[in-house]
């Protein structure tokens, strides 16, 4: 009788992890032919994404659920409350807001068919200083593409013998959450320009590469003088992989400039799946079908999580939105400037490492600011910077909870691990966003 059970319950997981995979798929086309100019509405590819949601609901646990749930009481509070006062809500933003994002996520995670650092078992470890570095740069790079993907394929080679030491659990943290000061690929850009409109991917990636570069540095100079890197065990890169993400990411910036009104989300999505698909039947055309569905069925509804929080986050934002169309409520400033922003970046720091998720403090100060009419590109370096730290050294991170439950690491350790180079980060961030401010003025 239990074993019936258990088989009936197994099946009815492979139907929705399936059926949800297949969902995904299809929102992912939805959306690729809104931003193409089809006459496919966003909604169509919003309302697809809310089915998967659905069906993935079971998957969602922990922080993240409690995240969303209360995202979607607050998002909805201030519908509810905006239809009451007499003025349309926002639901169609509700339910499309993060269309365009979710669908790049998706197709860059086919990436990993392609693009991963993967060594032969027998390989050595590499040791010392230069492999200190060597990781630190090849989770980077790695991790801008493949997000956090590479952050689990190097840990569990690492973790394979023995458990993490702080020190290579900070190398593959910072070296990672680094990467959202840039990276068209992570999440976090693709946040920054959906929550401010008229920011431009190539200023928002020509501000933060230097500043990522800067914290890879300081990283790699603080961690190597603290007399432990001469045992650290690192990962043997081979960056030759890397051809396939410098591809995409030309081709990106290339056909951004020859056709400027598709969205660069759009591209980076139809990109990825048409770049995956290719080279897996370059490399094997006779498996190539199966390795592209298996990461339909297997791999797309491992997402959940961020499905989720980036659903609920469409919804706050909209709920916000509609409560200052009802109130006509603004924030008591007559200009959002680098030191408005500077401010804003330390909030959000300091809520992200209190557990709030950075999509949640974006949201929350789009609704806020968008009467107020911020220079976009300042709001989207302004974002990107608070991402990039506050991932790095909050305890609650979905990076460092993954690493937690996966590897034993103790998220806690961060704050400690991380508190003196946040500190200097912000440092530089003040700086940039005051001397952004000058030379765009």
């Amino acid at each position: 009788m239990l074993c019936v059970m258990q088989e009936s319950v197994s099946s009815s997981r492979s139907s929705r992890q399936l059926l949800s995979g297949s969902l995904l798929f299809g929102a992912i086309l939805l959306s690729v032919a809104h931003g193409l100019g089809s006459g496919v509405p966003a909604i169509a590819a919003g309302m697809v994404f809310w089915l998967a949601g659905l069906l993935l609901i079971p998957q969602v646990k922990g922080l993240q659920r409690v995240q969303t749930v209360m995202m979607l009481l607050v998002g909805g509070a201030g519908l509810l409350y905006a239809a009451q006062r007499g003025v349309e809500p926002r639901l169609a933003k509700a339910a499309s807001a993060n269309q365009a994002l979710l669908a790049m996520l998706a197709g860059v995670s086919f990436l990993r068919l392609i693009s991963l650092p993967e060594v032969e078992a027998g390989e050595s470890d590499p040791r010392g200083s230069g492999a200190l570095w060597r990781t630190l740069f090849g989770v980077h790079l790695f991790g801008s593409v493949i997000n956090l993907s590479a952050v689990m394929i190097l840990g569990d080679r690492q973790a394979r013998r023995r458990a993490l030491t702080p020190l290579q659990a900070t190398v593959l943290s910072r070296g990672f959450a680094l990467a959202a000061h840039w990276s068209p690929f992570f999440a976090a850009m693709g946040i920054a320009l959906s929550h401010s409109p008229g920011a431009a991917l190539v200023t928002l990636s020509l501000v933060g590469l230097p500043l990522a570069a800067l914290g890879v540095l300081l990283t790699g100079w603080q961690l190597t003088r603290q007399g432990r890197a001469d045992d650290y065990v690192g990962y043997p890169m081979h960056f030759g992989a890397l051809w396939v993400p410098g591809v995409l990411a030309f081709l990106v910036m290339l056909l951004h400039e020859l056709a400027p009104a598709v969205p660069v989300l759009t591209l980076i999505a139809g990109l990825s799946l048409m770049l995956a698909l290719s080279v897996l039947f370059l490399r094997n055309a006779r498996r190539a079908g199966s390795a592209f569905a298996g990461q339909i069925i297997d791999g797309l509804p491992r997402m959940s999580g961020e499905l989720a929080l980036f659903l609920a986050a469409g919804v706050l934002a909209a709920g916000i939105g509609s409560v200052v169309d009802a109130t006509g409520w603004a924030l008591d400033l007559d200009h959002f400037g680098a030191t408005e922003a500077s401010l804003l970046l330390l909030l959000m720091i300091a809520l992200a490492v209190a557990g709030v998720h950075p999509v949640i403090s974006i949201a929350t100060a789009q609704g806020l600011l968008t009467p107020l009419a911020p220079d976009p590109n300042l709001l989207g370096i302004t974002y990107l910077m608070a991402w990039a730290v506050g991932v790095s050294i909050s305890p609650f991170s979905g990076m460092h909870l993954a690493m937690q439950g996966r590897f034993g690491v103790d998220s806690r350790g961060f704050l400690r691990w991380s508190g003196g180079f946040t500190l200097a980060m912000l440092s530089v961030h003040t700086g940039v966003l005051h001397l952004y401010e000058a030379f765009a003025g």
